[in-house]
C-alpha cells in the first residue's frame, strides 16, 4: 500500500513535566504519574537517574487525560512528577491538583526557546506550572492506490465519497484542533466551540 503525507502540523501536542511537591529534594523516592513507555520508565534511565541522585522512581500510569486527572483528583499528594498534555495544565492548576514550580535550579530551562518558556498555558501570573518536555506534530496520510489525484485540502475527510473510509484517532483534543483548522481558527485558542462541534458531527459518519 502507498500512503502519502495529505497534512502536516494539524496541531502541536506539548507534554509537560509538572513537579507536584518540594519534598521531592530530599526524598528516597518519587513517584512518577504517566504514560506506560513514554520515556520515564526505560530501564536506562531508571539506572542513570538513581545512580546519579540515589532516588527511586515508582510509576503509576494512565490511558487518557481524563483518567490522569482523576487520579490527580482522588489520589491528593501522592505524586510527585506527572507528565500532561498542556491543554490540560490550567484546569489542573486551576483545580488545584498541582503546584507551581521553582525552575531557577533546572539548568536546561534557559535552552528553551521563549515560546516554549513563556507559554501562557504553562505560566499564569508569573507562576510556573509545567515545563515544556516534548512536542510533536499530527500527519494525515492517504492510500494513493485509492485516488487518482492526491487531495490537497483538509475537507477531503469531509467528502461524501470518502464516507466510512476515514481513520481517525480516539483523541478530544486533536479532534477540536482538526476541526478549528478546517474552519480556519486558531488550533491553540478556538474561537467559535458550536461552529467545531457541529463539524465534528458532520464528520462522524465519515469515520470508518
Amino acid at each position: 500500500m502507498n500512503f502519502r503525507v495529505l497534512l502536516k502540523f494539524v496541531c502541536f501536542q506539548w507534554l509537560i513535566v509538572l513537579i507536584l511537591g518540594s519534598s521531592v529534594i530530599s526524598a528516597a523516592e518519587i513517584r512518577v504519574l504517566n504514560w506506560q513507555g513514554y520515556g520515564t520508565d526505560e530501564a536506562w534511565a531508571l539506572e542513570m537517574f538513581k545512580a546519579r541522585t540515589s532516588i527511586e522512581v515508582v510509576h503509576d500510569y494512565f490511558n487518557s487525560e481524563q483518567e490522569m486527572l482523576t487520579k490527580l483528583r482522588t489520589n491528593p499528594g501522592v505524586y510527585d512528577v506527572v507528565l500532561i498534555n498542556s491543554a490540560y495544565t490550567g484546569q489542573a492548576a486551576e483545580e488545584g491538583l498541582i503546584e507551581a514550580i521553582e525552575t531557577t535550579g533546572m539548568a536546561n530551562v534557559g535552552d528553551l526557546s521563549p515560546s516554549m518558556r513563556n507559554d501562557p498555558k504553562l505560566v499564569t501570573d508569573g507562576k510556573t506550572y509545567g515545563v515544556a518536555w516534548v512536542w510533536g506534530v499530527t500527519s494525515f496520510a492517504v492510500d494513493t492506490g485509492d485516488f487518482q489525484q492526491t487531495p490537497d485540502s483538509i475537507e477531503a475527510l469531509w467528502d461524501p465519497k470518502n464516507a466510512g473510509r476515514v481513520g481517525w484517532r480516539d483523541d478530544a483534543v486533536e479532534a477540536v484542533q482538526l476541526a478549528a483548522v478546517a474552519l480556519g481558527q486558531d488550533i491553540n485558542n478556538p474561537s467559535d466551540m458550536n461552529a467545531i462541534r457541529q463539524k465534528l458531527r458532520a464528520l462522524k459518519p465519515q469515520i470508518r
